[in-house]
């Protein structure tokens, strides 16, 4: 039964992360659109950009209940996922390349009627994937935005097995690339401020941890090919560049609020290099999607129900960082059958 409208929590005020419920009308669906039934939304830290009055919401799993006129890659009451990205031009350099991520005129679950806090949401199907049966709905939704930022740097950038991967922060993202290194075949090293998370670290995979702190830990830390900073904290980024091998990279998938600098000797010495990451392709996405299926991956869990007071109580975790590690909302209205 397709619903006349759409249940949704929008961000009330934004400085304070509350949230009102209410409801729209379902939008009008364009010929490349679904309308799902949202069965869960993972959150995430860039749901703190989606303004007041906006429905945040940007990994999401639900059940497909109507297709456009023009889609062909899914049925209804197929299972499918949706992430950051809502759409692209379709029509560029980028975009021909199958990089549709990084079009210039992109667009992303901001720019939705409504995000995936909801009963129900409108998506462009090519902003879509299916989700490996083996794969329970809370497992999969983190990974559609915290999965693929941490799996596309290992992709993008031709590790290979046996490489030293250092995953900067032991968090949402961190824990989730420490497992996606060590299914790459990795030997990974979790690099965290406090020894804290250590014992959760090697259960997630890491085969060595060190206290960013401790300089003797630095110092005798065999140099590492890539470092993923999952972090958004401000950081002397030249003691991670030190820690780099020759020709190592050092991926920056973390925004802090200050300018990134770094003395270019470092860089040009050894051939090292800075790089950015945006997500990934929808290519890149299900050959995510599948490799965590096959390799088991999954995330750590909070889960709790969809609505006003748990919205707010999921970004307040968050922010305050006490989730461990992903948050997951359940909507109450999803139809299983």
């Amino acid at each position: 039964m397709i619903p006349k409208q759409i249940e949704a929590y929008f961000v009330d005020d934004a400085s304070k992360q509350t949230f009102r419920k209410a409801q729209i009308d379902v939008p009008q669906l364009q010929p490349l659109d679904v309308l799902m039934n949202i069965e869960c939304c993972s959150v995430c830290h860039t749901d703190f950009f989606c303004p007041a009055g906006k429905a945040p919401g940007h990994e999401f799993i639900g059940k497909i209940v109507a297709v456009g006129s023009s889609v062909e890659k899914f049925k209804v009451g197929q299972r499918v996922g949706g992430g950051w990205q809502l759409g692209s031009c379709q029509n560029c350099d980028v975009c021909n390349d199958g990089k549709q991520h990084i079009c210039p005129e992109k667009t992303n679950f901001i720019n939705a009627p409504i995000g995936g806090f909801a009963d129900y949401v409108v998506w462009d199907s090519r902003f879509l994937y299916d989700i490996p049966e083996t794969m329970s709905s809370a497992d999969a939704a983190p990974l559609l935005c915290a999965g693929i930022t941490v799996y596309a740097p290992l992709a993008n950038h031709n590790v290979q097995p046996g490489s030293r991967v250092g995953i900067l922060g032991v968090g949402g993202l961190g824990h989730l690339g420490i497992k996606f290194a060590k299914a790459w075949g990795c030997r990974v090293v979790a690099l965290s401020t406090s020894s804290n998370k250590e014992k959760e670290a090697r259960a997630f995979g890491a085969d060595e941890f060190v206290v960013t702190k401790d300089a003797d830990q630095l110092k005798s830390l065999k140099p590492l090919d890539m470092i993923i900073n999952t972090v958004s904290a401000n950081l002397d980024y030249e003691s991670y560049i030190n820690l780099l091998a020759p020709r190592g990279k050092f991926v920056v998938i973390g925004i802090a609020s200050k300018p990134l600098q770094v003395n270019g000797g470092l860089l040009i010495g050894s051939e090292r290099s800075i790089v950015g990451s945006l997500v990934g392709s929808p290519i890149m996405m299900q050959k995510m999607l599948n490799f965590a299926g096959m390799h088991n991956i999954s995330p750590q869990l909070e889960i709790y129900p969809m609505d006003v007071d748990h919205c707010h109580t999921a970004f307040e975790r968050i922010d305050q960082n006490l989730a461990r590690y992903r948050i997951v909302l359940t909507n109450s209205n999803f139809k299983s059958d």
